[in-house]
């Protein structure tokens, strides 16, 4: 090699790492690992889904107010479901005002709003018998992929009537595809 090549080849290698020591600079640390006795963001987040589910088992359906259906049917907004629980409670239901957020968070995300249009109704009313809307919301599928999801929940046994097979496909195609 000549000299005037090394001495670009040096060049470039010396720019690459300050590039690289640059580009690192600006990553955000990873978090560290929970040291003994802490708990990950993920244990947290678990045992706060756990307390949530609990609330609501024990001061909705255990309680003898009502099945969990009305939940699953409801689709309701922050908003929505901040009023619903206010009104249980008006009512009678056992949530401590610590309960509250951690039960309204859970309903939200999963028990949470829907796009409004033909096929909701549907989706609500089949669907929700045996999954919850998160399930449904974080999927992602064409039409094609929809219609063969369809094809495999009617197989095993799902509710759907003929005729509402076409509004829930295009629902879904229309408003959770890929």
């Amino acid at each position: 090699m000549k000299p005037s090549t090394r001495w670009v080849m040096g060049l470039v290698s010396a720019w690459v790492a300050v590039v690289a020591v640059v580009v690192s600079a600006q990553q955000p640390a990873t978090p560290a690992t929970p040291q003994a006795g802490q708990k990950s963001p993920q244990d947290i987040a678990f045992e706060r889904f756990q307390r949530a589910e609990r609330v609501m088992n024990l001061s909705c359906s255990v309680s003898g107010c009502h099945t969990i259906r009305p939940i699953q049917t409801a689709a309701k907004d922050e908003k929505g479901w901040t009023q619903t629980i206010a009104m249980m409670v008006e009512k009678g239901a056992k949530i401590t005002p610590e309960d509250t957020d951690v039960l309204k968070d859970y309903l939200v995300r999963y028990h949470g709003p829907l796009p409004e249009g033909d096929g909701r109704a549907v989706l609500l009313n089949i669907c929700t018998m045996c999954h919850d809307l998160q399930r449904v919301r974080t999927r992602r599928a064409t039409i094609e992929g929809w219609k063969e999801l369809l094809d495999e929940m009617i197989f095993e046994g799902a509710p759907l009537p003929d005729d509402q097979i076409p509004v829930l496909l295009t629902y879904l195609a229309r408003n959770f595809h890929e």
